[in-house]
C-alpha cells in the first residue's frame, strides 16, 4: 500500500471512530437507553428513608424504561463509601446513587480530606428528587407546648436538659445544633448514640429531653403521645403533620431541610442525563409514587440538574458551619 493511500485510509478509519463516538454521546444513542438493568445503589441500610424512597422510584423506573432497575444497598461511613463507589463507576448511566445531604453537603467538612470525592466536580446531577424536614421532638414531661416556651425554659436552666442523636456529626445531631445556635445558644447537653433508633428510645424513655428525627419516625410517638413535636424545621409544613408549625412561624429563623438526590459518576453524556432526569421525574411525579412517599413525608421536587447544583452550593456552606460549630470529626 504506498503512502498517499494508507494516509486516506487512516483518515477514513479516524473519520469513522469520531463519527461512532459522537452518535454514541448524542440524542440517537440516548434513545436506546437503557440496553441493559440500571444499578441503583442505596448509601445506608434497609429501613430508612434513602431505601424505601429508592425501593419505590426502582420499582416505577423499571416500568418506564423496559429494563430492571436493581437496587443495591452498600453502607457504611456514613453512606460516603457508595457514594465514593459511583464515583469511580464508569459514566455510562448504568450505575446511579441515592445521594443525601449527609453525603454531599455534611461530609465535605466532617470527613475533610479523608472524603474520596469532589462533591461539585465528581458526579453528574440528574435530579434533587425529594426533601423532608427534621421534626423536634421533646419528651412529654418538659412543660412546654411551644418552641418559645421551650427556649425559655431551657434558658432558665442552664446546662440542664439533654439532646440524643443518632451520632456525632451526624445529620441529627447538626440539625439540632443549628437549632440551639438559631434560638439563641441554648445551653444543653449532646449525648451521641450509635443511630436513630437508640436515640429515639432515649427521648421516650425519658433519658434525654429532646432529639430530632425524620417525619415518618415522629408521627407514631406523636399519635401515641410519647413524645411532644415541637417544631418542624422547615420553611413549609408537612402535608404529614399537618398541625406542627415552622420554627420560622414561630419567630425562630432555623430549617434543616434534608434532602434526596441521584446522582451518577461525572461525565455521563448529556442526553444520556437528560432522559434519566425526564424519565425519573416522570415516576416521581406519578399520583401513585407521590402519595406512597408523601406517607413517608417525603415531598417530592424532580429538579432539574441544575436546581441540584445550586442548591448544593449554598448546602454546603450551611452544613459545613454546623459541623465546624459542633467540633463533629469523623472517626
Amino acid at each position: 500500500m504506498n503512502s498517499k493511500l494508507r494516509r486516506t485510509t487512516l483518515g477514513s478509519l479516524a473519520l469513522l471512530t469520531l463519527t461512532s463516538l459522537l452518535s454514541f454521546s448524542g440524542p440517537a444513542f440516548a434513545q436506546n437507553f437503557p440496553t441493559k438493568p440500571i444499578k441503583l445503589i442505596i448509601p445506608h441500610a434497609a429501613g430508612g428513608n434513602s431505601d424505601a424512597f429508592g425501593r419505590i422510584l426502582a420499582q416505577k423506573l423499571s416500568d418506564r424504561i423496559g429494563q430492571q432497575v436493581v437496587v443495591e444497598n452498600k453502607v457504611g461511613a456514613g453512606g460516603t463509601i457508595a457514594v465514593a463507589f459511583t464515583a469511580k463507576s464508569a459514566p455510562d448511566g448504568y450505575t446511579l446513587v441515592v445521594a443525601d445531604n449527609g453525603t454531599q453537603s455534611i461530609a465535605p467538612t466532617l470527613y475533610g480530606a479523608k472524603l474520596q470525592y469532589d462533591v461539585f466536580k465528581d458526579f453528574s446531577p440528574i435530579t434533587l428528587a425529594a426533601t423532608f424536614p427534621a421534626v423536634i421532638l421533646i419528651h412529654p414531661s418538659v412543660q412546654a407546648k411551644t418552641p418559645k416556651e421551650f427556649v425559655a425554659l431551657v434558658k432558665s436552666q442552664p446546662g440542664k436538659f439533654t439532646f440524643s442523636s443518632a451520632g456525632t456529626g451526624n445529620g441529627s445531631h447538626l440539625a439540632l445544633e443549628l437549632f440551639r445556635s438559631a434560638a439563641g445558644g441554648l445551653d444543653m447537653v449532646h449525648i451521641p448514640y450509635k443511630g436513630g433508633a437508640p436515640a429515639m428510645q432515649a427521648l421516650l424513655a425519658g433519658d434525654v429531653q429532646m432529639t430530632s428525627v425524620s417525619v415518618n419516625t415522629s408521627m407514631v410517638h406523636i399519635q401515641s403521645g410519647k413524645a411532644k413535636a415541637i417544631g418542624l424545621a422547615a420553611t413549609k409544613r408537612s402535608p404529614a403533620l399537618p398541625d406542627v408549625p415552622t420554627f420560622i412561624e414561630s419567630g425562630i429563623p432555623f430549617e434543616a431541610e434534608n434532602w434526596i438526590a441521584i446522582l451518577g459518576p461525572a461525565g455521563i453524556p448529556a442526553p444520556i442525563v437528560n432522559k434519566l432526569n425526564a424519565e425519573i421525574a416522570a415516576s416521581l411525579q406519578s399520583p401513585d409514587v407521590k402519595e406512597r412517599l408523601a406517607k413517608l413525608g417525603l415531598d417530592v421536587v424532580a429538579s432539574t440538574p441544575a436546581a441540584y447544583s445550586q442548591l448544593l452550593v449554598t448546602d454546603v456552606p450551611k452544613w459545613g458551619k454546623a459541623v465546624k460549630d459542633s467540633g463533629a470529626v469523623a472517626e
